[in-house]
């Protein structure tokens, strides 16, 4: 007696189809799907998600080869298994794959940095935090006041200066000490950043404890043995100042 072949299931036919489309060189076609529906098919979803990563990382495109840049695309989609359907987390999504999948020793040292920097920049772009600016009144003590960044303000620090790489600057070691910045989106929809320095940069971590100015000021200056501490003080107050302006400070809720 002959057995009849069994027919593949519908998901059978599913898995073939979209493994085809992730890497059409390494994995058969489906049977019954002319060739050219299927090369506009793998077009038309490879163009898609390229299209998005090179959006999400500009900078990143632009130091590499068109050869080196879609072998990298093509690589992502083979490797990584997204688990959010949106197109808006394709930039995260492609963080998780540089940091677990991705082969990186032919990669530049700077890559994951450089990446996540360029990342956060369409996170708070697309961000819907809602954000209640401080009414500025130059007759406040602001040094008195708990204030905390806003959700649209990421106090950040890197091991490479991202902000500055470029094609004609790639470093190839990190720093010694960290690069601190703070990307922020202002009252304009504008992504913005600062650099900071250490001492400025501790300011806000503590400003986030819950410390009031004040407090951070005087903290800053006993952990600096500052000979004067006014003027540590003179100087988160200005800083504080600043950051309120740019509503990268507010009042916690």
């Amino acid at each position: 007696m002959h057995t009849q072949p069994k027919n593949p299931s519908f998901k059978d036919v599913q898995y073939q189809f979209t493994n085809y489309l992730r890497d059409p060189e390494n994995n058969e076609k489906p049977k019954g799907i002319e060739q050219r529906r299927l090369t506009v098919y793998s077009n038309l979803f490879y163009n898609n998600i390229e299209g998005f990563v090179s959006s999400c990382f500009p900078v990143l495109k632009s130091l590499m080869s068109e050869e080196r840049w879609h072998a990298m695309v093509r690589d992502f989609m083979v490797k990584h298994q997204s688990k959010s359907p949106l197109f808006n987390e394709i930039a995260h999504e492609f963080l998780y794959y540089l940091d677990n999948e991705r082969d990186l020793k032919n990669d530049p040292a700077f890559i994951q940095a450089l990446c996540h920097y360029e990342w956060v920049e369409l996170a708070l772009s697309i961000s819907d935090a809602e954000v209640s600016p401080i009414t500025f009144d130059s007759e406040q003590d602001y040094l008195a006041l708990s204030l905390n960044t806003s959700p649209l303000a990421w106090p950040l620090s890197y091991a490479f200066p991202v902000h500055q790489i470029a094609t004609s600057f790639q470093p190839e070691q990190a720093n010694d000490t960290p690069v601190f910045l703070l990307v922020y989106r202002d009252i304009n929809d504008d992504v913005l950043f600062l650099e900071l320095n250490p001492v400025s940069a501790r300011l806000i971590d503590l400003l986030n404890t819950g410390q009031t100015g004040q407090q951070a000021a005087e903290q800053i200056a006993q952990e600096l043995q500052h000979p004067n501490p006014e003027v540590v003080i003179e100087g988160a107050r200005s800083l504080i100042h600043d950051w309120i302006k740019r509503s990268i400070l507010i009042l916690p809720n």
